[in-house]
């Protein structure tokens, strides 16, 4: 019974091994997709920044565009005038217009300029980005069919794990399970070398490798409490 149980067991580390090979996902995949979230943050940011000059670009123009008018006004009006002192007055204007107008335009060059390096940084990002996608769909697809691969296999050793299982009465399964729970996945040790647990290494008592070597009822390690057993040849 002991022996039909380390094939359980065998079983059971099986299945363990592929829970943790399914929960490996390729570095390659890892790293793609975290070069995707930082291409699109850094996007974010940059699309941010160029919202920003964008507005600050757009009022400025709207401040020229109102300035020229003005300036226009007073120097049709400059020369309208009726008094060498009232065309004096609308020269001025058309001076401080002039002023503003030119001050206006020198801070507003840069944003565009940088407005426009902007946009050059986005293409470059988004040419970058679009390349990237298709890789990682591909490495995505290739993930899931490893996974789905990994799932197969699971199944099918749980199924031959479950049929042999059945042949453990129950009491000694549920002992198995619960000393497997609380000792890293194994619950039944073999005793090696007539002495040793093979679950700790540590030498056994006598009268404890007698007892499994009788094989009546259940013998546990006095040390790491896994169920021992001896393995029987075929």
């Amino acid at each position: 019974m002991l022996n039909r149980l380390a094939e359980v067991q065998t079983f059971d580390l099986k299945l363990d091994a592929l829970r943790e090979d399914r929960g490996q996902v390729p570095h390659e995949l890892v790293a793609t997709d975290a070069k995707k979230r930082r291409l699109e943050q850094l996007m974010a940011l940059k699309e941010q920044d160029r919202d920003v000059l964008r507005k600050r670009v757009n009022s400025n123009e709207l401040e020229l565009k109102t300035l020229q008018e003005r300036r226009r006004a007073a120097a049709d009006s400059a020369v309208r005038a009726s008094t060498s002192k009232e065309a004096s007055q609308f020269q001025n204007q058309e001076l401080q217009f002039a002023t503003r107008i030119s001050e206006l335009e020198e801070d507003t060059m840069p944003l565009l300029e940088s407005q426009e390096a902007l946009e050059q940084e986005l293409a470059a990002l988004r040419d970058e980005l679009d390349a990237l996608v298709p890789e990682l769909e591909a490495l995505r697809k290739a993930e899931d069919d490893r996974v789905a691969a990994v799932d197969a296999q699971s199944a099918s050793v749980k199924a031959e794990r479950e049929a042999l299982a059945r042949e453990i009465t129950p009491s000694l399964l549920k002992q198995y399970e619960q000393v497997r729970k609380a000792r890293r996945g194994v619950g039944l040790a073999e005793v090696i070398g007539n002495s040793t647990c093979s679950g700790c290494n540590v030498r056994l008592p006598i009268f404890v490798v007698q007892q499994v070597r009788r094989g009546e009822g259940v013998t546990r390690c006095p040390s790491c409490g896994r169920i021992l057993y001896h393995k029987q040849e075929d």
